[in-house]
């Protein structure tokens, strides 16, 4: 993906680009929203009827979300939905991986206690809904991290300054993984800016027998904004509240990765790692062929397939 902003009114912001199959589109992008109000290009049949399940819509909607990502990241404006931001996401898995024990249990004791239900005699804090069966489920819990104006301006860098290495594997202590995640997420914020806020309560997402999906939220803090990401993870029996840890703060790396892979855009190397991170995500991977199991750490991905990743050149 290469993009340039063409042109602004008081409303939108146009934007040319070229996808990955050399396709040019021109985008107009509202700025209040993100919001596509015009959208033009030349590699895909202009009848949306007309093109193919996957390899032609695609392509047309990661250079949507890649549009928006630009001219957020060009402009500042409010153009991509908090889910779509790989920053955010990477500063929650920062500040999740600074939390001790009981920060963690503070915030996060409840999911901690619900996936140890499956395991163990643990009481079950959030009651299954009714049709929902273990096979089907994934629990999620937003998180609210309290940072200042300018903490949140500078995450903006942070995507882009990722070190060259990659995480360890989950075979050494927390605090190895911790450290390589600080020290190559290299920003001008200090890492005490990094402060969990707020979480809201465990939600419940489930398919049913005909593959339909249904959500069932739980409480959130009374904050008049949105969430800074969210925790999106299968059931399993964490061996301690470290094991717990760990993998809350994989899942929130692994979403980084997820954010790039839906714009068309090769992960930075940090974040090239396999496993879990939005579980809509990971359907896209597991059945459809146009993407790599990205989720699945037994299969070898080719991480050249995408293009490098120059959104930040321009």
């Amino acid at each position: 993906m290469k993009a340039v902003v063409t042109g602004e009114t008081e409303e939108l912001v146009g934007v040319n680009l070229r996808d990955n199959n050399g396709s040019e589109h021109v985008v107009d992008v509202r700025k209040v929203d993100g919001k596509i109000t015009a959208h033009q290009q030349d590699g895909y049949p202009d009848d949306p009827s007309k093109r193919s399940m996957i390899d032609e819509v695609e392509p047309i909607n990661q250079a949507v979300r890649y549009a928006q990502y630009h001219v957020n990241r060009e402009r500042g404006y409010e153009t991509i939905d908090w889910r779509q931001d790989p920053d955010r996401t990477l500063a929650v898995a920062l500040a999740i991986a600074e939390l001790d024990v009981d920060e963690v249990r503070k915030y996060f004791g409840t999911l901690y206690d619900q996936l140890r239900s499956h395991v163990t005699d643990t009481d079950q804090p959030v009651s299954l809904p009714n049709g929902a069966e273990l096979g089907h489920i994934v629990y999620q819990q937003d998180v609210y991290l309290g940072l200042g104006d300018q903490a949140l301006v500078s995450l903006v860098e942070r995507g882009s300054e990722l070190g060259p290495e990659g995480l360890p594997d989950n075979d050494g202590p927390l605090e190895d993984v911790v450290a390589e995640l600080l020290e190559t997420a290299q920003s001008e914020m200090d890492s005490s800016d990094l402060v969990v806020e707020a979480v809201s309560g465990v939600h419940v997402r489930w398919d049913d027998a005909s593959g339909t999906y249904h959500h069932e939220c739980n409480e959130s803090p009374n904050l008049d904004r949105t969430p800074d990401a969210r925790i999106d993870i299968l059931p399993f029996g964490p061996e301690s509240i470290q094991d717990f840890q760990f993998q809350l703060v994989r899942n929130l790396v692994c979403q980084v990765r997820d954010c790039y892979v839906e714009m068309g855009v090769t992960p930075p190397e940090t974040v090239r790692i396999q496993g879990l991170g939005k579980h809509k995500t990971a359907t896209w991977y597991e059945h459809y062929d146009f993407y790599q199991r990205y989720h699945d750490p037994r299969v070898d991905i080719d991480w050249g397939a995408l293009e490098p990743s120059e959104h930040r050149d321009e």
